[in-house]
């Protein structure tokens, strides 16, 4: 009885960190959104994996462990990957409506299975292929351009591809961390994601910088504190929660995006939004569990 009881309050004591996983990401695309458009977006992901770096670098010196890992041709591909992504995914936050780039960065587990089917030979099941009509079929109500006239939004194409192209490149990011943790440690791999960020990054901001006013150095700094925190939440919220739970709770930064949409930037949603993000978080959910099954 007291094992179970400890077992259930362990599994809350995840889930409620998930929740302030989810809360603090939405925090950090808030700031994004809140950045005036002058400052490139670049510039904003070298700041935050400035910021991100130097933490990751205090943790593996005070934990004594090698920092440049072994396999690192993968580890700097995941870096790629990772710096990639973010940049999509900024570019998608200031050029879209916060609810729409949220939803559609969620579709990126439905992009993992995907992926390891063709990537590193794991099967594609009925219920992936399931899980991707859902998704699909849930973008395509929340972008069909009915929905978004009906909303007065206007949103162009290319956005609409980099925001996927980021949701892409965290499928894969995903798929090589899960390769890397079977000889690395964590932090060796969370470290290389800002750092091949700055290297890549260091020579455009340089040549191209801008420097940002009072204000927006606050939302700057607002970025690298909320993702950190963020950051820290989901890595312990993740360790003994089944993924398809983590997924339906990460979710809920949907829900605060939107909340966030509408006190700060009056966007609106409607009934076709609901039911298509609930089809991409079914989409979700589905593929998150045949992940589970694998690990």
């Amino acid at each position: 009885m007291l094992k179970d009881f400890l077992n259930q309050n362990n599994k809350s004591f995840n889930k409620i960190n998930l929740i302030f996983a989810s809360f603090f990401f939405s925090l950090m695309t808030l700031c994004v959104k809140k950045i005036d458009n002058g400052i490139p977006i670049y510039e904003l992901v070298f700041f935050r994996s400035l910021f991100s770096l130097l933490i990751t670098s205090l943790i593996i010196n005070k934990r004594k462990v090698n920092p440049w890992g072994k396999n690192k041709p993968l580890l700097i591909l995941r870096g790629l990957l990772g710096t990639i992504a973010l940049v999509c995914i900024f570019y998608a936050i200031r050029n879209m409506p916060l609810n729409i780039s949220t939803v559609i960065q969620y579709t990126y587990p439905i992009f993992i299975s995907i992926f390891a089917g063709i990537l590193i030979n794991e099967k594609i099941s009925k219920n992936i292929i399931i899980a991707s009509l859902a998704g699909w079929f849930g973008i395509l109500i929340i972008l069909n351009p009915y929905q978004l006239s009906s909303l007065n939004i206007e949103i162009d194409k290319i956005s609409v591809l980099i925001a996927f192209l980021g949701a892409i490149s965290t499928s894969l990011a995903y798929i090589t961390v899960k390769k890397l943790s079977l000889s690395e440690d964590i932090f060796v791999i969370i470290k290389y994601f800002p750092l091949i960020s700055v290297i890549t990054l260091s020579p455009i901001v340089f040549f191209n910088w801008v420097t940002p006013n009072i204000n927006d150095l606050i939302w700057i700094i607002g970025i690298g504190m909320f993702t950190q925190a963020g950051q820290t939440f989901l890595t312990i919220g993740l360790k003994k929660l089944p993924t398809s739970e983590a997924a339906t709770i990460n979710y809920l930064q949907v829900l605060f995006g939107s909340i966030w949409g509408i006190i700060f930037f009056n966007e609106l949603i409607n009934i076709n939004f609901i039911i298509g993000s609930l089809l991409v978080l079914l989409g979700t959910i589905i593929s998150t569990s045949k992940i589970m099954k694998k690990i």
